[in-house]
């Protein structure tokens, strides 16, 4: 009997198993054991089961690597992916079928999608979660019923330009860990705690379960540590095989060189490769022929296929490549059967406090990343470049589907909006909850992962040089109540002699770390110092502790007796803002609106007679700071720096009728008040400049 091909060793030794009492009831059934009644009763119920089984066997899912052929085999079938990575995180929820269904309007047959561990568990103690916006599984079911697979990067490191590359802030209160992305012991119990909760939900979606998830990433770019920790490495890989089967098809990625491929690589872990755009046929055909010696038999793959960059505030980078780049390059990878996935097909927004920091750079608010799905949902030029290259391509089984309408987008009228109260003003009148100690604390010693510090301390009257030895990132500081000086960390090393006539012309020495205290009174005085903390690092080896990190000094004395305060500007979840009841309550008018000269508080409303459509704030004329609408943190802004000048407001933040903005402004906005109001202006397109 000719069996049709099963993946399942089981299932085929249950059919052989039924073959071979076929073939015993053919040798028997003329004997006297069975009447006829009884041999055609036997006959029907075994021949139902062979059909069954043979169903199932033409039937079985299956994703695994052809290593004698150097191909993916999809069901049993050669394979090769185009895919485009998009981050669910970076998408309010209501747009994630929009933005699915545009990747799919590329002609790609799969999307590639990291898992942000610290997004999903902001606390140790807390359950992780997967609601909301967070609800990855859903994500990738919608995926599936829009035609495409998935390619999930499990991390536990994800860089992605996110806070922390991905790893919470609380790792860094455990003293026990002394190396993170390595073996150490204290790290990969926390791993493993994670990866318990995470990976038993994306075990039912693999595709041997008849699930759109086809492989899975260990790490990400763990070559550029320099670690090169292979038994981390086999931990994690390990840890992936428990959940997820031995038969899970795991890769890595690494720039395409030797010695950073090699750095992490183990036996089982299938090894790609980056790819930047480049022009050079050859060059990329190199970089394919060193990812085959390392592939042990398996298909080429770039795991990771840069369209573009991410953008830094205060920075100028090289932005974009061309399109006819891309286009060689794209060509280049498919003449040698390339599997490759776009980074990005659609970057999004880092709401909130979650943007990374590529030190001392913090990452806009932006993550378009010139993708060829714009953060507001827009078809680019990229767009239009890459669906027509795969529209060409022969006998592909996954042509590009229509691209849908584009969401509806205003520029709504300007508002009003007035001062309310100066930031310190706000947060001692918000009753935050402080801790005393001899030593000031670090932002994790209060369990303050994201936003601001606020500290406070009284010291006799001995006027003079302040030192504050080691802080992270940008210091605003106050004396009895008179704001005196913003201390930014970005311009410490890279921008101290530019700033003359500036609010930051004030600052002392190279290290941007000393001022001249001058207005002391007698008796007691009053030193305020809020820290910004503008994003832990996310580039090879992050997890740096933020806050004020060494002694304070006046005159070369240590201050001791400091009051440690959380701030009331932290965000739950994705971008809630938490506690934004009580935050309403506490705004009180202030009398002055011109001329405003500190960190300051505006308010304002947004009326909507009808139902909202997606826009932009225009930050120009604004200094630095963040936006609130109603009770989403949308991100910063710091358009006296750039290049970003707007934010994009999607429209599952606003409702009809009355909206509440306000703008937690820390420069004092220069340019957006006269001498009766401040404006807010709205756009229909991002602005972004130097």
């Amino acid at each position: 009997m000719t069996l049709l091909r099963s993946k399942d060793k089981k299932e085929f030794t249950v059919l052989k198993s039924y073959s071979h009492t076929w073939t015993q009831f053919e040798k028997y059934k003329n004997r006297s054991i069975f009447n006829e009644k009884q041999q055609a009763m036997f006959s029907h119920f075994l021949l139902f089961l062979l059909s069954l089984l043979v169903y199932r066997a033409e039937t079985a899912t299956s994703f695994e690597i052809d290593r004698v052929n150097h191909q993916f085999l999809l069901d049993g079938n050669p394979f090769t992916y185009l895919a485009g990575e998009i981050h669910y995180f970076r998408i309010p929820t209501n747009k994630w079928e929009d933005r699915l269904k545009r990747v799919r309007a590329l002609g790609f047959n799969a999307i590639t999608v990291p898992v942000p561990w610290n997004l999903h568990q902001l606390n140790r103690n807390s359950i992780a979660d997967f609601s909301g916006n967070l609800d990855l599984i859903q994500f990738i079911k919608l995926a599936e019923q829009n035609g495409l697979y998935t390619l999930i990067r499990l991390g536990p490191y994800m860089a992605d330009e996110w806070e922390n590359g991905g790893l919470p802030w609380w790792l860094i209160k455990n003293s026990e860990i002394k190396m993170y992305r390595s073996s150490d012991t204290a790290f990969m119990n926390e791993v493993s705690r994670w990866w318990s909760t995470l990976l038993p939900k994306l075990e039912p979606l693999l595709r041997k379960n008849g699930g759109p998830i086809l492989m899975a990433q260990i790490e990400h770019y763990y070559g550029l540590t320099g670690i090169c920790d292979r038994l981390y490495v086999l931990e994690l890989a390990n840890l992936a095989k428990k959940y997820l089967g031995n038969d899970v098809v795991l890769y890595s990625v690494d720039v395409p060189m030797m010695p950073f491929m090699r750095c992490g690589l183990v036996p089982g872990i299938l090894s790609t490769i980056e790819m930047q755009p480049n022009s050079d046929a050859n060059a990329v055909i190199g970089w394919f022929l060193q990812q085959q010696e390392l592939a042990a038999g398996g298909p080429r793959v770039s795991s990771q296929f840069l369209l573009g960059n991410y953008r830094l505030w205060g920075k100028q980078v090289n932005d974009s490549y061309s399109e006819v780049i891309i286009l060689k390059t794209l060509q280049a990878g498919w003449n040698l059967n390339a599997s490759m996935s776009f980074h990005l097909a659609h970057g999004g927004t880092n709401f909130g406090f979650w943007n990374g920091n590529n030190s001392p750079y913090p990452v806009t608010t932006s993550y378009d990343f010139y993708a060829p799905i714009s953060e507001g949902g827009d078809t680019t030029i990229l767009f239009i470049d890459i669906r027509g290259f795969i529209n060409k391509i022969p006998n592909w089984k996954y042509p590009p589907s229509p691209i849908p309408a584009m969401l509806p987008r205003t520029s709504y009228n300007s508002i009003s909006v007035k001062p309310v109260d100066t930031m310190i003003g706000f947060i001692a009148r918000s009753d935050p909850k402080c801790w005393q100690s001899e030593e000031q604390l670090t932002a994790e010693d209060i369990n303050q992962g994201y936003g601001f510090v606020y500290y406070q301390i009284t010291f006799l009257s001995r006027c003079g040089q302040l030192n504050i030895s080691q802080y992270a990132d940008n210091a605003y500081v106050y004396l009895n109540g008179k704001f005196e000086v913003i201390l930014l960390f970005i311009f410490s090393i890279f921008r101290k002699f530019s700033l003359q006539g500036t609010l930051y012309a004030k600052m002392a020495d190279i290290h941007n770390n000393t001022i001249n205290l001058t207005n002391c009174k007698s008796g007691y005085n009053n030193l305020e110092i809020l820290v910004e903390i503008t994003g832990r690092s996310h580039t090879m080896y992050p997890s740096i502790s933020k806050g004020i990190q060494g002694p304070v000094f006046l005159n070369d004395d240590i201050l001791f007796a400091w009051k440690t305060c959380q701030v009331p500007f932290e965000t739950s979840g994705l971008n809630n803002v938490a506690n934004y009841d009580k935050i309403l309550s506490q705004i009180q008018k202030i009398q002055k609106v011109d001329n405003i000269k500190e960190p300051a508080l505006f308010y304002g409303t947004l009326n909507l007679p009808n139902d909202p459509m997606d826009t932009y704030i225009d930050a120009r004329g604004w200094g630095k700071g963040f936006i609130t609408v109603n009770n989403y943190n949308i991100g910063r802004y710091w358009s006296t720096e750039g290049p970003q000048q707007t934010l994009f407001l999607p429209s599952e933040f606003l409702q009809k009728g009355e909206n509440t903005i306000l703008i937690h402004e820390l420069e004092g906005a220069p340019n957006a008040c006269n001498q009766s109001s401040c404006t807010l202006k709205f756009t229909k397109a991002p602005i972004f400049s130097y």
